[in-house]
């Protein structure tokens, strides 16, 4: 392996000197130039091919640049290239600006780049020609990881089809990945080919973004759910409407340290979806928003096997009543966040039981409950001491003393402008006299 010197950075730097001169003929001596080119090639000293060595050597560096590795990747994605080769074969860039001088040198590993064994020589006048670098599979992991953080998730998939020295890397080190450019495509099948195409490629995702890909259908979740299922955490499946219980169900099955999930808006999810995530027992957080087909049944088998759920999204799930709370309330004693709005069958009953066992909630949301009176907003304000957000409005039968003392009990809710309002009291004018604790009590 050549050397380049106890200094890397000064030997560098040297090289790029001597290029510039000899580009510009402004080195006559031939002494000179052996000279100059000895500090940077010291073991070819003597050698009458100590100019091409130093172009070579820049050329390598070139190579390796990692705004010339983020340049080849987006020209193979407008190209449409999606090569599975072992290794990439390109032409570096003629010069390196001085401007990049100091990137090159702190984003070059010089010691593990391999360089060219093959050196041309210019015909007639002698002009130096740039070899072919051919060292893209050899790239350290670190410049690779760092080309992936410049580029957006759709990139690095393209990346990871480029090279398969990238591809391991990149699949033992990318967690995080979101597919919502490919749900902007409205072509049919295009979510699922790539995801399908990025089950193959990282197999160690942990938090996972479908959101929006209304297209996704069970086959291509199953597919990403088998390959990262040991690994994944967090999914976002909001919106993915053509999901169905075979898609949830073979994700549960599969991801049993799953955490999170948001499943809002999936219109064609019945209870045998929720009652399959009961197999996952360290979910802390679920959003259901909108799963209209959710009833107590799918809410009880869910909550008796989630016993750790700190967030639980309930909204406009029109099927669930008192009961399911009163599940939700004795397996769920750690709950945070609940969030029931619309929920027009839920009455009295249910958020009491949750008041009194789930004293933890700093959020409680319960828009167009209409069924809630002033008896359970007194248990709520006995029992629970530490929320910072509330939602009341839309319910009616709420009278101003009740909703008064809740915020009175929570010295983290507030109407004032002091802070930003924690009380959503909008449709209900009997509430306007809510006012908190603060020195301004001014509404608006």
């Amino acid at each position: 392996m050549t050397s380049f010197g106890a200094d890397i950075e000064e030997s560098l730097e040297q090289a790029l000197n001597l290029r510039d001169r000899l580009k510009n003929g402004s080195i006559d001596d031939s002494r000179h130039v052996r000279s100059l080119c000895s500090k940077v090639y010291p073991e070819a000293a003597g050698s009458d091919e100590l100019p091409a060595a130093v172009d070579q050597l820049l050329g390598e560096c070139s190579a390796c640049n990692l705004h010339t590795a983020i340049a080849l990747v987006s020209k193979m994605r407008a190209l449409g290239i999606r090569a599975s080769c072992n290794q990439l074969v390109m032409q570096p860039t003629v010069a390196l600006q001085r401007r990049k001088q100091q990137q090159c040198r702190q984003q070059i590993a010089f010691w593990s780049w391999p360089l060219s064994k093959s050196l041309h020589q210019g015909a007639g006048d002698g002009a130096l020609k740039r070899p072919i670098s051919s060292g893209w599979g050899c790239l350290t992991p670190d410049l690779v990881l760092k080309v992936a953080d410049l580029l957006d998730d759709r990139d690095i998939q393209v990346m990871g089809c480029a090279c398969a020295g990238w591809r391991d890397v990149l699949d033992r080190s990318i967690v995080r990945m979101c597919f919502t450019w490919a749900g902007h495509n409205r072509q049919h099948g295009n979510v699922d080919r790539v995801v399908r195409g990025a089950a193959l490629l990282f197999r160690q995702l942990e938090f996972v973004s479908l959101r929006r890909a209304t297209h996704l259908t069970d086959g291509a979740l199953t597919c990403l759910a088998i390959s990262c299922g040991a690994h994944l955490k967090e999914v976002d499946l909001s919106g993915c409407q053509c999901l169905t219980d075979a898609g949830i169900a073979s994700l549960a099955r599969c991801s049993p340290g799953l955490r999170a999930i948001d499943m809002s808006s999936g219109f064609e999810l019945t209870d045998e979806a929720f009652s399959a995530l009961a197999a996952c027992h360290d979910l802390r957080a679920v959003n259901a928003c909108g799963c209209d087909r959710l009833t107590d049944t799918g809410l009880c088998a869910l909550v008796r096997g989630t016993r750790q759920l700190q967030e639980l999204n309930l909204g406009w799930c029109e099927c669930v009543t008192e009961i399911g709370l009163q599940a939700v309330a004795e397996c769920c004693p750690d709950l945070e966040m609940l969030d029931l709005c619309g929920c027009t069958k839920v009455r009295d009953v249910g958020l009491i039981a949750l008041a009194e066992s789930c004293t933890g909630l700093t959020s409680l949301g319960l828009h167009c409950c209409r069924r809630l009176t002033d008896a359970s907003m007194a248990v709520v304000a006995a029992r629970l001491h530490r929320l910072t957000s509330l939602n009341v409005s839309g319910c009616l039968p709420m009278s101003c003393k009740a909703v008064q003392a809740v915020v009175d009990a929570n010295p983290g809710l507030h109407t004032c402008r002091s802070f930003q309002r924690t009380v959503i009291i909008g449709g209900c004018l009997s509430l306007l006299g809510v006012r908190c604790r603060c020195k301004h009590h001014r509404l608006w």
